[in-house]
């Protein structure tokens, strides 16, 4: 794990220099599609954002307990498309009971928008730190994650598919990677997660197919989110197992501010039974304060 460190910090500090000379990308927007921020699978874009709060009622667990979150989000650009996040929440299970969560952040780059494709991709490497949560969520090490997040609107179809072309979907991959392997005589193992999104962008259609006369109806975005967890290396007997979920939801897009709502569908016993719901309410600071807390830190011209 140490080898596999070392290159993922290696690699971050290229991005950090690449950052210092690259044009700088305006927050999950590439050409003329804007990729909103989904509750499972992370946009490909960095931003100055504040998702508050983030409520989870999870479908029953797989042992018959039930878990409620309310967590947060908070990302600051430190260069033009470099961004460091902070998220944490309290948890509450029954049986089981209270805990916070460990803290998590991460450092991510925006590394690719090709406008004419509408196509966006980044990296990211996030921590979730040992010692930091509490109650049911306390952990006693860190877990390391490599990430990678890509968008793809498809807008550049010709006009005769015009109603395919308000279509976008975008996709994710990480490892959880332990920093430790046992813990209390329990393996620990590493993971795949993965996922992807399906979106049709109303607002798009709106801007680029034909107008919608209602102005609520045309800030919606229905889409469906899956994600998966995979186990790959020192996972215990008979733990191998696939879960995940799968999400349809829809989203309501203000100019500075969202709000999406999702069920949250268990994709096999393993997953959960019965069917839980997601909701978040959504902040862009870049929008709402471009000149104080919407800008980088830092910013080379």
């Amino acid at each position: 794990m140490t080898l596999t460190f070392h290159r993922t910090v290696g690699a971050l500090t290229c991005a950090v220099t690449a950052a210092l000379t690259s044009s700088a990308f305006a927050h999950a927007v590439c050409g003329d599609r804007i990729f909103p921020a989904t509750l499972a699978i992370d946009d490909p874009g960095v931003g100055d954002e504040l998702a508050l709060p983030t409520l989870t009622y999870w479908p029953l667990n797989s042992n018959g307990s039930r878990e409620f979150d309310a967590e947060f989000s908070y990302t600051k650009t430190l260069l033009p498309g470099l961004g460091l996040s902070f998220a944490s929440g309290a948890t509450w299970q029954s049986p089981g009971g209270y805990g916070w969560e460990p803290l998590n952040t991460e450092l991510k780059y925006n590394f690719l928008c090709v406008p004419q494709s509408e196509f966006m991709a980044s990296a990211g490497f996030s921590v979730s730190w040992e010692n930091t949560g509490t109650g049911t969520q306390a952990t006693p090490f860190n877990t390391y994650s490599p990430v990678i997040d890509v968008g793809k609107g498809f807008g550049d179809l010709p006009t005769s598919w015009n109603f395919l072309r308000p279509l976008a979907v975008t996709a994710e991959v990480s490892a959880g990677v332990p920093g430790q392997t046992w813990t209390n005589g329990q393996q620990n193992a590493t993971t795949l997660n993965y996922g992807f999104t399906l979106q049709y962008s109303l607002p798009y259609f709106n801007s680029h197919v034909a107008e919608i006369d209602n102005d609520f109806f045309r800030r919606l975005v229905p889409l469906t989110e899956f994600a998966f967890s995979t186990p790959i290396a020192n996972a215990a007997p008979g733990t191998r197992v696939t879960t995940g979920t799968i999400q349809p939801g829809i989203m309501y897009m203000a100019d500075t501010w969202q709000i999406s709502i999702e069920a949250l569908i268990p994709i096999n016993v393993a997953s959960g039974t019965r069917v839980g719901v997601k909701g978040e309410l959504h902040f862009f600071f870049d929008d709402i304060f471009p000149d104080s807390l919407g800008k980088p830190l830092f910013a080379f011209k």
